[in-house]
């Protein structure tokens, strides 16, 4: 059974989740409904879902800056939206926070079971290369018992076909993370793996994921041209790829603790 947790503002929504949709029969254990996004990170610090069905309009944290909170905890897990906003602004982030679906209101039980049913098969498919990883790697300590003392824990995490493909992957993104429209899809592509593999592959050797390198790398671009009064804040949002400013100024407070203006004062 996969964990979902669920946040929605709206009672009777939240209740006609809980009650309509057939989880268990689909492979998942329902650990709770909260009604926004506060109370979901609270849950988050109890216990770990390995799905999350949010609203976006929800009072204290909408579930965009929820999602992207979550991520930042824990990068794998999936993220669907549920909203009657169909706004375009909300489904472009929506995409660059990797949700997996954006549903719209009113809910549809087939509808729901459909995309999670979808999204059991994604954790499934993924845990089955875990393992498959892992005893992979068992088999060739046990059978090469004395190379374990020639090699790193990191060597036995990657090995040197992987460390190469992360590294060409992370290349690519220094090379192109300034553009609005880089994703991991493309990361990948460009490196000839799937998208779920290439981060399982990023996490395992370099301890982030590539979204997270995106984001950093954004950031210390930022942090740089901020120094230099001549570039205007909404030209820098612009320029590391960034086309909400409000987003980017959450994004940057989160990496350095202080709103984009707060930081570039430190240095007038």
């Amino acid at each position: 059974m996969f964990k979902l947790l669920i946040a929605e503002d709206v009672r009777t929504v939240r209740e006609a989740l809980i009650r309509s949709i057939r989880w268990e029969e689909i492979g998942i254990r329902l650990l709770g409904a909260v009604e926004n996004g506060e109370e979901a990170l609270i849950w988050l610090e109890r216990e770990e879902p390995d799905l999350l069905l949010t609203d976006i309009g929800m009072p204290r944290m909408n579930g965009l800056e929820l999602i992207e909170a979550v991520k930042a905890r824990k990068p794998d897990i999936r993220c669907i939206i549920l909203s009657g906003l169909n706004e375009f602004e909300h489904a472009r982030q929506a995409i660059k926070l990797q949700v997996l679906e954006y549903i719209l209101k009113p809910i549809d039980p087939a509808e729901i079971e459909r995309v999670m049913s979808i999204a059991v098969q994604e954790l499934r498919k993924e845990r089955e290369e875990r393992r498959g990883m892992a005893l992979a790697e068992q088999a060739v300590k046990e059978t090469l018992p004395n190379l374990s003392e020639a090699l790193s824990p990191d060597d036995w995490s990657g090995s040197l076909k992987k460390k190469k493909l992360v590294e060409q992957a992370i290349r690519y993104v220094k090379e192109g993370y300034t553009r609005k429209e880089l994703a991991l899809s493309e990361v990948a592509a460009a490196v000839g793996l799937s998208d779920k593999y290439l981060n399982l592959l990023v996490k395992e050797v370099t301890g982030t994921t590539i979204n997270h390198a995106i984001i950093r790398l954004r950031m210390e671009e930022a942090a740089r041209l901020l120094k230099d009064p001549a570039n205007k804040i909404y030209e820098i949002c612009d320029w590391i790829g960034y086309a909400d400013q409000d987003h980017f100024r959450e994004t940057f407070k989160k990496q350095y603790g202080l709103t984009p203006t707060e930081y570039r004062n430190k240095f007038l």
